[in-house]
C-alpha cells in the first residue's frame, strides 16, 4: 500500500520561531510501515507550512492509499479537517499521538477519521496496514479505535514495545537539510529518543498518562550507532534528544557520555533534565560537555511554582545552583515558570518573575497553565478551564480563568515577564566570559560572573525570538 505520514497543518505546541522542529514520530512509524513492505512518504505540513487542502492536494496527486496524521492537542482541530478531507477522497484516514490514544471517544463520532491509533504505533500501524491490504476485520488489531455502525469499537490494548532498540528509521524520507534549532541555525538537526516515558510523575505532563508512569531506556549501543548513523550517513551536526529523562539514570548517562568522547562524532547535543539530575552530577557536568551537550532545557513541573515557605526556598535554592553548575560546565539552559494559575494576581506574577530572575537561566519562559484532559493535572484544574477548542491549548492563549485576573491581564502579564527577564539578561553576563550567537548565550565555560543590577526594558519581542523556542512534538 501507499501510505502518506503527515504533521497536523497547525502548531501542536509553543509557536517555533523562524525554524523546523524535526518530526521524529513520522520518522519512526514510516520505518515500521516501510519494513513491512509498505510504500511510504512523509510530508511534514506544519515545517512546510502546508495546509489542511495543500496536503489533501498531494494525496489525490500521489494516490496514496492511507494518510496518517501525527498531532498534538492544539494541532487536533487542523488534524480532523486534514482527516476529513482524506476520506472524502477516498482514502484511509489514521490518526496518532497521544490525544488520539485518550480522546478518540470524543472525536471519532464526528466521522472524520477512519481509525485511531491507542498507543504506540510501531507494531499497530503496520498489522492495521496488513489488515487493511488483505480486507480483513480491524476489530482483530489490537491496540486501535474505530466507529461501527454509531458505535465506538476499542479493540484489545497491545503491550507496550518489549524492545526500543531495534525498531527501524525513515531517515532518507525527510529533507536533512530543512530542520534546525534556533539556538544553532546553521547546523543541520538530528533527532533520537533514548528512552520512553519518564522516571518522574509529573501531574501535568502527557507522558505521566500516555505510558502509565513506565520508563523504559534504549541500550548505550543503540543510541550511540544511531548517532554515528546521523553523522556519517545524513551529515547531521547537533542532535537534539526529545525524551525528558536521558540522564535519569546516571549510570547509564554516564557510559553513553563517555561513548562519545572516544567516538569524537563532533556532534552537538541537546538534552532535557531535571534539577536533580543536574545536580547529582555537579561534578561531572564538563564531562556532559565534552561529550557534546551544549544546551539543557530543564523540566519543571508546574506545581512547584505554587510551593511555599522552606519548600519553595529549596526549591529556588536547588535551580539557582542546577543552573550556575551548568553555566561553569559551559552549558546554557532553558527553564519554564508557569502563569495563570486559578489564584493568579499581579502579586503572584511578580513571584514568578522574581524566580526566573533568580534562577537565572538563559532562556527564561512564562507559558501559561495549560491542563490536557487526559493527565493528572485536569483534575485538579480542569473545573477552571474554560474552553475545549484544543487550537488555544498551546501555553500562549490562556484556558485557565484566574479568579482575580482578566484573560488578557494572563497574557500581558505573561509578555511583561519575558521582556522584563529579557531587559536585565545582558547585566547578569560580562562579555569577556561569554560570546553571542544572535540572541542566544553560548557559555565559554570560565568562572560565571554575579548578577549585576536590572537595567531598563528593552524593545517589544520580535519573530524568531528564543524566549519561546521549539518544542517537541508528543
Amino acid at each position: 500500500m501507499r501510505v502518506l505520514f503527515t504533521s497536523a497543518p497547525e502548531p501542536g505546541s509553543v509557536v517555533e520561531p523562524g525554524e523546523a522542529w524535526l518530526p521524529l514520530a513520522l520518522v519512526h512509524l514510516a520505518g515500521a510501515a516501510r519494513a513491512a513492505g509498505h510504500e511510504c512518504e512523509i510530508v511534514d505540513a506544519l515545517s512546510l507550512g502546508l495546509g489542511a487542502a495543500d496536503v489533501e492536494a498531494i494525496v489525490r496527486r500521489t494516490g496514496a492509499d492511507v494518510v496518517c496524521v501525527s498531532t498534538a492537542t492544539p494541532g487536533f482541530p487542523a488534524a480532523m479537517d486534514l482527516c476529513h478531507r482524506v476520506r472524502n477522497a477516498g482514502r484511509t484516514a489514521v490518526v496518532g499521538g497521544v490525544h488520539a490514544s485518550f480522546m478518540y471517544p470524543e472525536f471519532l463520532p464526528s466521522g472524520a477519521v477512519d481509525f485511531a491509533v491507542v498507543g504506540e504505533g510501531e507494531e499497530t500501524l503496520p498489522e492495521l496496514l496488513r489488515c487493511l491490504a488483505e480486507g480483513d476485520d480491524p476489530a482483530r488489531v489490537a491496540g486501535i479505535a474505530f466507529g461501527l455502525g454509531g458505535r465506538i469499537i476499542r479493540t484489545a490494548p497491545r503491550p507496550r514495545l518489549a524492545a526500543l532498540d531495534p525498531l527501524p528509521k525513515a531517515w532518507d524520507l525527510l529533507p536533512a537539510s530543512g530542520y534546525r534549532w534556533a539556538g544553532r541555525p546553521r547546523a543541520r538537526m538530528g533527532a533520537v529518543s533514548t528512552s520512553r516515558g519518564c522516571p518522574r510523575r509529573c501531574g501535568y505532563c502527557c507522558l505521566a498518562s500516555q505510558y502509565d508512569g513506565t520508563w523504559r531506556t534504549r541500550s548505550v549501543d543503540s543510541v550511540t550507532y544511531e548517532l554515528v548513523q546521523l553523522r556519517r550517513d545524513h551529515e547531521v551536526e547537533l542532535v537534539c534528544f526529545y525524551d525528558p529523562a536521558p540522564a535519569a539514570d546516571g549510570h547509564r548517562f554516564a557510559e553513553l557520555t563517555e561513548r562519545l568522547v572516544e567516538l569524537d562524532l563532533g556532534l552537538e547535543l541537546v538534552i532535557w533534565s531535571s534539577v536533580a539530575d543536574i545536580l547529582r552530577d555537579e561534578a561531572v557536568l564538563q564531562r556532559w560537555r565534552s561529550a557534546g551537550v551544549i544546551h539543557v532545557g530543564i523540566c519543571r513541573e508546574p506545581a512547584e511554582d505554587r510551593l511555599e515557605g522552606p519548600a519553595m526556598e529549596r526549591a529556588l535554592g536547588d535551580g539557582r545552583r542546577a543552573v550556575r553548575a551548568l553555566r561553569r560546565a559551559g552549558i546554557t539552559c532553558e527553564a519554564s515558570f508557569w502563569l495563570g494559575f486559578p489564584d493568579e494576581t499581579p502579586a503572584t506574577v511578580d513571584g514568578g518573575s522574581a524566580r526566573a530572575r533568580a534562577w537565572d537561566p538563559d532562556i527564561a519562559h512564562f507559558p501559561l497553565l495549560t491542563p490536557l484532559p487526559y493527565t493528572p493535572a485536569w483534575r485538579t484544574y480542569g473545573a477552571h478551564v474554560i474552553t475545549r477548542d484544543y487550537r488555544r491549548y498551546n501555553q500562549r492563549d490562556p484556558v485557565v480563568k484566574p479568579r482575580a485576573m482578566e484573560l488578557h491581564e494572563v497574557v500581558e502579564a505573561a509578555e511583561g515577564c519575558r521582556r522584563q527577564f529579557l531587559s536585565e539578561r545582558p547585566s547578569r553576563v560580562s562579555p569577556g566570559q561569554v560570546r553571542r550567537a544572535g540572541p542566544w548565550v553560548i557559555h565559554s565555560g570560565e568562572q560565571e560572573v554575579s548578577a549585576a543590577a536590572p537595567v531598563g526594558p528593552i524593545e517589544g519581542g520580535r519573530e524568531g525570538d528564543p524566549s519561546q523556542p521549539p518544542e517537541p512534538r508528543n
